[in-house]
């Protein structure tokens, strides 16, 4: 995780969006569209369904060769298996050409892929964006169009109840307790409720790590800002999204990709934020249905699931690297090293760890 403000503040004028949400997205995914070929890393989860209709009617009314949608096939990962949702967009929306990989064992975080990406970059966020190479790959020359931010964009407000409240006096019900304590509590009540509910419980983090950790993702993460204009300001803001937007922008340069990501985009989320109401979306289907609903079927639209990635990044390479690893290369006072070893050799491997791991490898190299 990356909490804290960026170290490079938006330049204001590059973010004000010049039109409305539809004109704002049209005008990215023309860019895209206009150098082909045009790849949507599609999963077919809602935001990658999202951006590829959205893609596919900009080019038809533009005259345009329609989007590829491209998709990883993780077929030792049933959790990841989203292809009855994937031929429920592709037939929707009369696509000829569908280009499909099939992956395995290359993903794991320590292997070949992932150390060029350390090697070049060194430790980054997030750790398995070298799976972002295998789509970067057939793009080259071209544009990739991708759904990356759409859950941090279009996910229910945690404060829109609490908006509500304030601006019509409505009575409160028994489920906005939590949402009126969160915006009330003090900073370190606010820690202490953190800690309780084992939001970012890291086990293998010695207890003074631990406890920083918990204060500073209580001040940065959970205090629920009083309105939803000021939680897209504080999503555009963050050090996670700078970081993110930074590993994938370097590498979409060296592989020679023009990479378009609306959902990041500063002025489409800023577009977004002005056409909503104060009180922002008390759900993830109520933007979803206003922007996509005309473009997507409403099963689509209104989904509630999503594929789970987590296990297909612990490979052999990691369960080697962890069993022969001696503790070397982080530091004793923040980590416990064998309970993290113990989370490397986990059935199911806490994402979260893989950023240590990485680090370790550097380390000891």
């Amino acid at each position: 995780m990356v909490l804290g403000p960026r170290r490079t503040p938006l330049e204001e004028t590059e973010a004000q969006p010049a039109a409305g949400p539809w004109q704002t997205l049209e005008a990215r995914l023309l860019e895209a569209l206009e150098r082909p070929p045009c790849l949507v890393g599609f999963s077919g989860g809602r935001d990658s369904s999202a951006i590829l209709a959205a893609a596919t009617k900009v080019a038809r009314q533009e005259g345009l060769a329609d989007p590829i949608p491209f998709t990883l096939r993780f077929g030792a990962a049933p959790r990841t298996d989203e292809t009855e949702w994937q031929e429920l967009v592709i037939r929707h929306l009369e696509l000829d050409e569908w280009s499909q990989l099939p992956v395995a064992e290359e993903l794991d975080a320590l292997g070949p892929m992932a150390l060029e990406v350390l090697e070049r970059h060194g430790v980054h966020w997030p750790p398995n964006i070298h799976t972002f190479q295998l789509t970067l790959k057939p793009a080259a020359g071209g544009s990739l169009l991708t759904g990356n931010g759409g859950d941090e964009l279009f996910s229910a407000f945690p404060g829109h109840r609490l908006v509500v409240l304030r601006r019509f006096g409505t009575r409160p019900r028994r489920e906005d307790l939590r949402y009126l304590l969160r915006a009330t509590m003090p900073d370190w009540a606010l820690a202490q409720w953190v800690r309780r509910r084992s939001y970012v419980a890291l086990p293998w983090l010695r207890p003074r790590a631990a406890r920083e950790l918990e204060r500073r993702f209580a001040t940065s993460a959970m205090r629920i800002p009083a309105t939803w204009s000021d939680e897209l300001d504080k999503y555009l803001g963050g050090r996670n999204l700078e970081v993110a937007s930074a590993i994938t922008a370097a590498l979409a340069q060296e592989a020679d990709v023009n990479l378009v990501e609306p959902f990041v985009d500063p002025q489409f989320v800023r577009a977004v934020r002005d056409d909503a109401p104060p009180q922002g979306y008390g759900s993830r289907t109520a933007p979803m249905k206003k922007y996509f609903g005309d473009l997507l079927p409403p099963r689509v639209t209104e989904r509630s699931t999503k594929a789970v990635f987590t296990e297909v990044f612990a490979g052999e390479q990691t369960r080697r690297f962890a069993r022969e690893w001696d503790g070397a290369g982080l530091d004793p006072e923040l980590v416990d090293a064998e309970a993290l070893r113990r989370t490397w050799l986990s059935e199911i491997v806490d994402v979260r760890s893989l950023v240590p791991l990485q680090a370790a490898w550097l380390a000891n190299r």
